[in-house]
């Protein structure tokens, strides 16, 4: 059976999965700072919206949507006019969207609101209802963990296990592939040269790609590796990357 794919929209990436990431699925792409996880989220949902009329959520659960905005900018991504358009819905999860609830709008998380889990993807099922949205980044699905811990405190039930963690992250994983979304998941290493995420996100989700910034050595510069990529055959090589002013992410060679 044919595979339907949904094009990464990073000059290189699809050719080292067969065409792009499998419809439907959910990837996790994991990496240090400042190894280009973000960048790679945003070519995803903004080349499927403008290219492959696949619109798309973005969960922004630490930068400030306008500060990401600007950034995005400068490497060639209007996300301005992509939300102008009603092509990109932009979910305001971050703490600097608490700290103002009196300004908050419709895709804004405020202090009064049931912070949680499950308060976002109730925000992305409303986007997907509005814009018909197939595709979904959450950046970064670390913080996920802090949403978790804080709900924890807030109820004052027992320390949270890792099987509950386990539960959640499911839960997530199932109820985004339920909406028909392709999303890709921003996860964090705080160790630049850790091998994966080794958490159990890496055994619920469908694919894992990990980002690298090596400082020394022969393979010094930022690079991918394709770790894990259900219904494909995917690359196993170390495949570097760079970004291109104005273009953004790319891998190199392609």
């Amino acid at each position: 059976m044919e595979v339907q794919r949904c094009k990464t929209g990073v000059p290189g990436l699809d050719d080292l999965i067969e065409g792009g990431i499998p419809s439907g699925r959910v990837v996790l792409v994991s990496g240090g700072c400042g190894t280009g996880k973000s960048m790679l989220g945003a070519q995803f949902l903004y080349h499927g919206a403008l290219e492959y009329d696949e619109p798309g959520i973005l969960v922004s659960l630490e930068q400030n949507p306008e500060l990401f905005k600007q950034d995005m900018a400068i490497m060639g991504l209007d996300f301005d006019k992509m939300e102008e358009e009603g092509k990109i819905i932009i979910i305001d999860a971050s703490l600097s969207g608490m700290a103002y609830e009196g300004q908050a709008e419709k895709y804004t998380l405020s202090q009064s609101s049931a912070f949680s889990p499950e308060s976002i993807l109730g925000l992305i099922k409303e986007g997907v209802n509005e814009i018909g949205a197939k595709r979904a980044v959450v950046d970064s699905f670390s913080a996920l963990d802090s949403l978790i811990e804080t709900r924890r405190r807030s109820t004052g039930s027992s320390p949270v296990s890792e099987e509950c963690v386990r539960k959640t992250l499911l839960g997530i994983n199932y109820k985004l592939q339920s909406m028909g979304l392709t999303s890709i998941l921003i996860t964090d290493n705080l160790v630049q040269d850790k091998e994966a995420a080794s958490g159990i996100e890496d055994f619920i989700v469908d694919g894992v790609i990990t980002l690298h910034y090596n400082v020394t050595g022969p393979d010094a510069g930022r690079n991918l590796i394709i770790r894990k990529m259900r219904s494909t055959k995917h690359s196993e090589n170390i495949n570097t990357i760079e970004f291109r002013k104005g273009e953004g992410l790319f891998v190199k060679g392609f």
